[in-house]
């Protein structure tokens, strides 16, 4: 019972912790702005690098993916401290479920308690929960949307092949190391995760073939 207590404590901080609207209030510190009010009036990592310039961008996206990542490094360390369990078995098969406390992050990143309910597209606190469980995969996507941004300027198709290359990696890795079936609970929630991502970036794709989707710049920002 009172591991339950504990867990659902976790879930409220996972929600909590995710809802802290970094891209607002870092925007209001450092430069006066408010991030709602300037391009596509998102509070997330791409609007903030587009609108805030890199350093602060880089370091919305930082905070944002450590919203997703802090939840599951903190269950961890209770796994060993308390021996907090967080195993549940389906069809005779045992999966970690850590990754749902990462997820709760995202829930509160994208449905923010502090912003009204308007949050991210869930892109950068989602890479903080694959950097956590999966690093190669995480890394893999960084690297992508970095590159696929450079390349195109789009940060919403940078988003979006990021994502697709999360699923390929993680997928790979488990099955070269053997532990695929023991990963499959990670993949299905990545699987989700991942069109959650795309269902939160339909209007940008609308853009995208539309033609007028905004583009990033990297000159200094003027605001």
């Amino acid at each position: 019972m009172g591991f339950i207590a504990i867990q659902i404590g976790l879930i409220l901080f996972a929600y909590l912790i995710g809802s802290i609207p970094n891209g607002l209030w870092i925007g209001k510190v450092f430069l006066k702005i408010d991030l709602r009010e300037h391009g596509s009036k998102n509070i997330g990592a791409s609007n903030a690098l587009r609108v805030m310039g890199l350093k602060l961008g880089i370091l919305t996206f930082a905070l944002d993916a450590l919203k997703g990542a802090l939840p599951i490094i903190i269950v961890r360390i209770l796994k060993t401290t308390i021996e907090l369990t967080t195993n549940i078995v389906i069809f005779e098969q045992a999966y970690d479920y850590e990754i749902i406390f990462g997820v709760v992050a995202v829930i509160g990143h994208t449905l923010p308690l502090f912003n009204h309910f308007k949050g991210g597209k869930a892109v950068a606190s989602s890479a903080g929960i694959v950097l956590t469980l999966t690093p190669i995969a995480g890394v893999l996507c960084i690297l992508t949307y970095i590159i696929v941004v450079i390349l195109t300027k789009y940060a919403s198709l940078g988003s979006t092949l990021a994502a697709i290359t999360v699923f390929i990696a993680a997928f790979i890795e488990f099955w070269l190391r053997d532990i695929l079936l023991e990963q499959l609970f990670v993949l299905i929630v990545y699987s989700f995760m991942i069109l959650f991502i795309f269902y939160k970036h339909r209007e940008n794709y609308k853009r995208l073939l539309n033609g007028t989707e905004n583009k990033m710049s990297f000159t200094k920002k003027k605001v």
